[in-house]
């Protein structure tokens, strides 16, 4: 009796999709990308974060003038500023959202299986957290491959941007 029953909870595991098993999310390293208990990092399926980089680089003021004279040291080869932003309010939103609690995975086979993990992740209580940070303004819709729900995420988005929230305010 006791090897049946080991059979029948092994069959029930193996056959049980990964999307009903509910683990729960211990760090947020992004505005969409998060650490799960026993499964790693997931990126949130069809959406991108709208945080700055943390580190800027490029130009600032006005252009060099050019410098005539025997004193005049050499023009600089490398010039501009390198800023460390702290400010990230998709990571922080998404923190608030998930840390700590128990998430649903589900996978979506038509964004298929190529490149880092991508799904859709819910709190218990049925909140998309997808969904949840297109409608705060905190993410954009990300196309750079398919997925089931695009349609329903470019109205979410849309909403967002004629509310004027999150990266949308006007």
């Amino acid at each position: 009796m006791g090897v049946l029953r080991t059979l029948i909870a092994a069959l029930v595991i193996a056959l049980v999709p990964t999307a009903a098993w509910a683990q729960k999310v211990t760090n947020v390293t992004d505005g969409n990308t998060l650490v799960v208990e026993g499964v790693g990092n997931v990126r949130l399926l069809g959406i991108r974060n709208t945080d700055p980089s943390a580190l800027q680089m490029g130009p600032h003021g006005p252009p060099p003038q050019p410098r005539n004279g025997p004193d005049t040291p050499p023009p600089t080869a490398v010039g501009g500023r390198i800023a460390l932003g702290r400010e990230r309010p998709s990571r922080d939103l998404l923190r608030k959202l998930a840390l700590g609690k128990t998430v649903r995975i589900e996978y979506d086979p038509s964004a298929g299986s190529s490149g880092p993990r991508t799904a859709y992740l819910y709190l218990e209580d049925g909140t998309m957290l997808n969904t949840e940070m297109l409608k705060a303004g905190q993410a954009r819709i990300d196309l750079s491959r398919g997925f089931a729900r695009e349609k329903e995420f470019r109205a979410i988005e849309e909403q967002a941007r004629s509310a004027g929230v999150g990266i949308w305010i006007k």
